[in-house]
């Protein structure tokens, strides 16, 4: 498309270091179009007629949304070292959690008894979601759009299909069969896909952070006691690093509007929407990467108290199994709608009176008929009602190790950086 002579020349003039960067910079704020004011420098700078061929054919979009997309890559990069960091400290959560006995919680209330390792089993279920949506997602976020000045390769001379293959080919990105400059959208998904990964990780914050607290006392944050709390409460020690994800992932989601709004292009491009595109990843992607960065610390300086989770566990004086009780009566042939009434009788007596769920249905004569009370005892014994939790802790535990392991492999330059 251009003699091969003009583009050795451009190539080696192609450089900052070959150029007056702040009559660069002086010429970009008069022209208030960088690209312009580069073509000219570097045009100048090149021997010969090279420089008739510097932009030949691209527009100013073709090169900045190519450079944001190449950036992104390289953050995207740096997301998943965290998120492989994320994985292994919570594999090693769920599999040191694994037996740890707590109460489980629905509408912030008992439910059933459940181990702290199901608990992180969950969150590792959820985050491997999330690395299949950014994995799917790839060969669609990382594409080179580079169509001229409005996509349809007017003046490359019926080569812009090729140099557009070629080109993306080079740079290791995808390509789009039309390269509109009206399309934002696989950059628009990128900014979805982080948002999503916000709310998980809040989620997961908030809950710790909630489960901090002296009311629960069940885990804290293992920071070292040179860190202080309050300037004026000697004896606080905040959390630090779950308070830090939650309001990060609520500013990195806040960027999810934006980056909708620059998905509205009118017509072939604007410039608006250019703007309120990059605006949108040059803010999301470092507060991704902050975000992840202190959620990885926050799960390798998390600690459990299993005395605590224990003690928490009978505070409803055996109702956290009345679950197991009802189906123990059940299967005695009492069936299970008149178990769950009997049962449930039995709670709301328990609850007036303070004594223990056991103790009243020991007195039930009812009870007595199908069960002695070992077996009463037995059926509202926390750690005999745990489901499937140590197993589902123990294999989630292997994918998150396996899944850190693949990440890491697939992308070497990530540990690098």
């Amino acid at each position: 498309m251009i003699p091969a002579s003009a583009a050795e020349e451009i190539a080696r003039r192609g450089q900052l270091d070959q150029l007056d960067l702040p009559a660069l910079l002086d010429d970009m704020a008069v022209t208030r179009a960088p690209i312009v004011s580069l073509v000219r420098f570097l045009s100048a700078a090149c021997q010969g007629d090279a420089g008739g061929y510097v932009h030949w054919g691209a527009t100013t979009q073709n090169v900045m949304q190519t450079a944001e997309v190449l950036l992104l890559r390289n953050a995207h990069h740096i997301l998943l070292d965290y998120f492989a960091g994320c994985l292994d400290a919570l594999a090693s959560h769920a599999e040191q959690g694994a037996t740890v006995v707590m109460a489980g919680r629905t509408q912030r209330r008992h439910a059933l008894p459940i181990t702290f390792g199901f608990k992180v089993a969950a969150w590792i279920d959820e985050l491997l979601r999330h690395e299949t949506r950014f994995r799917e997602a790839t060969p669609r976020v990382f594409t080179l759009i580079f169509g001229g000045a409005v996509g349809a390769w007017h003046s490359f001379n019926g080569q812009g299909e090729t140099l557009q293959r070629t080109l993306a080919a080079r740079l290791g990105l995808g390509c789009f069969a039309v390269p509109s400059r009206s399309v934002y959208d696989h950059v628009v998904e990128y900014i979805l896909l982080l948002g999503l990964l916000a709310s998980t990780c809040s989620k997961i914050a908030q809950e710790l952070f909630v489960l901090m607290s002296e009311e629960y006392g069940e885990i804290y944050e293992e920071l070292g006691d040179a860190v202080v709390g309050s300037s004026t409460m000697p004896q606080k020690v905040n959390p630090k690093l779950s308070v830090q994800v939650i309001a990060l992932a609520a500013q990195l989601r806040a960027q999810l509007t934006l980056a909708l709004d620059a998905g509205q292009v009118s017509h072939e491009g604007d410039a608006a929407s250019s703007q309120m595109l990059y605006a949108a990843v040059d803010t999301a992607c470092p507060l991704a990467l902050e975000m992840m960065g202190a959620f990885e610390e926050l799960l390798k300086k998390l600690r459990i108290v299993p005395a605590a989770m224990r003690a928490n566990l009978g505070l409803s004086n055996g109702l956290i199994t009345a679950e197991n009780m009802m189906m123990t009566l059940a299967r005695q042939g009492l069936g299970r709608q008149a178990a769950h009434d009997l049962v449930h009788e039995s709670a709301l007596a328990a609850q007036r009176t303070g004594c223990t769920l056991g103790d009243v249905l020991n007195n039930d004569p009812r009870v007595q008929n199908l069960l002695t009370p070992e077996q009463v005892h037995s059926a509202l014994n926390p750690e005999s009602y745990l489901g499937d939790c140590v197993a589902l802790a123990r294999q989630q535990a292997q994918r998150a190790h396996t899944k850190a392991h693949e990440i890491r492999a697939h992308h070497p330059e990530v540990v690098q950086n």
